[in-house]
C-alpha cells in the first residue's frame, strides 16, 4: 500500500527528547537545523509551475529576520540527519516582509503545492501547521482562563495558574470518509465549501461515543439517505488542515435511491467508471474535477477505478 501524503516514514519525531531543555538549546544553534516558518497559517515557498520547493531558514537567515529568537519554537524531530524546527513568523515584522518581497515568496496553502514537494518537506509542514494552529489557539487555559507556557518542545501547554498547573496536549479531529459503492458506480458529492466543480467521498467528524463504523453509517444517511453494508477500512491519512486525522473505508450501498440533505451538502450523484474517467457525467454542466492527488479521498477513488482495470 502506498504510503499517504503528509505522513513520512523517514521522520523521528524524537518524542525522548523533548524534555531535554539543554538538547533543545542547542539545536536552536546547531547548523543542521533546519526552521520551517508557518505565515498567518500558511507556508512559505519558491519556484515556478511544479518546481516548487518549500522554504526552510537555516540559523543565520533566522537570526537576520528574528534577532530576538523564536517564540514557542516546535521540535518536529528529524529526518536525514537534519534536525527541524516549526515557528510562527509574525506577520508584524518588518524585515521577514521585506525578504518575502525581495526574495519572491510564494505564501500559500499547503495543499496547493503539497503533491509537488518531496515526502519528509510535506510532512513536516504538515505537522508545522498543525501544531501552530494548536499552539494558537490554546494560548489560554480552558479550565482556569489563565495564559499557559509552551512545554516539551510544543507539544504541551501548561496553565501558569499554580492552583490549576493543568497540562494541556494536541488533540486530533478524527473523521471517516467513505467510498460508497453500488455495483459498477460510486457515489460523490459536493460540498458547497468545494473548489469549484469538484465531487468528493463522502465524510464526517466523529462524534463523542461513536464508533468508526457508526459514524459512517450515520453521516451517510444523514447527508444522501443511504443505508451501508460491508464496511472495510482502506487506511488512514493526517489532514492537519487543521487538525483531522481522515480514516479511509469502502462500503456497500443497499440501494442507489437518493434522499440528499440540501442542508448537509450541495450535491450528489452515482458514477461509472466510464464518467470517472472521461470527467464527465449527464447531469452536471461542464464536466467535474475529482479530490485533490494529495487527499485519501483521491486515492479511494483511484483504488476503486484500478480494480476494474
Amino acid at each position: 500500500m502506498l504510503q499517504p501524503f503528509y505522513a513520512s516514514s523517514e521522520i523521528n519525531r524524537h518524542g525522548d527528547y523533548r524534555n531535554d531543555e539543554n538538547f533543545l538549546k542547542k539545536i536552536m544553534m546547531d547548523p543542521r537545523t533546519k526552521f520551517i516558518p508557518v505565515y498567518n497559517g500558511k507556508n512559505l515557498f519558491k519556484g515556478f509551475d511544479q518546481n516548487i520547493n518549500a522554504i526552510k531558514f537555516d540559523y543565520s537567515l533566522l537570526k537576520k529576520l528574528l534577532p530576538n529568537g523564536i517564540s514557542d519554537p516546535i521540535f518536529l524531530g528529524s529526518a536525514n540527519k537534519f534536525y527541524y524546527v516549526g515557528f510562527e513568523l509574525n506577520d508584524q515584522n518588518s524585515e521577514a516582509k521585506k525578504w518575502i518581497e525581495e526574495n519572491d515568496i510564494i505564501i500559500d496553502d499547503l495543499r496547493k503545492y503539497g503533491p509537488t514537494l518531496n515526502d519528509i518537506d510535506g510532512s513536516f509542514l504538515a505537522l508545522t501547521n498543525g501544531m501552530n494552529f494548536w499552539q494558537k489557539t490554546h494560548k489560554f487555559c480552558g479550565v482556569c482562563g489563565y495564559k499557559n507556557s509552551s512545554k516539551e518542545g510544543g507539544f504541551v501547554r501548561v496553565c501558569s495558574n499554580i492552583k490549576c498547573g493543568k497540562s494541556h496536549f494536541p488533540r486530533t479531529d478524527p473523521a471517516i470518509i467513505t467510498l460508497i459503492s453500488h455495483k459498477e458506480k460510486v457515489l460523490l458529492g459536493r460540498s458547497a465549501r468545494f473548489p469549484e466543480g469538484m465531487y468528493s467521498t463522502l465524510a464526517g467528524f466523529v462524534e463523542p461515543g461513536e464508533s468508526l463504523e457508526q459514524a459512517l453509517e450515520r453521516e451517510v444517511l444523514e447527508e444522501v439517505g443511504v443505508k451501508v453494508k460491508n464496511i472495510k477500512y482502506f487506511h488512514s491519512q493526517p489532514w492537519p488542515f487543521p487538525a483531522s486525522l481522515m480514516l479511509g473505508f469502502f462500503a456497500e450501498a443497499e440501494s442507489t435511491e437518493l434522499d440528499i440533505d440540501y442542508n448537509e451538502i450541495e450535491d450528489a450523484h452515482w458514477f461509472s467508471l466510464e464518467e470517472l474517467k472521461s470527467l464527465k457525467h449527464p447531469s452536471i454542466k461542464n464536466g467535474f474535477k475529482l479530490p485533490r492527488i494529495d487527499s485519501i479521498a483521491r486515492r479511494l477513488v483511484d483504488t476503486w477505478i484500478n480494480e476494474f482495470r
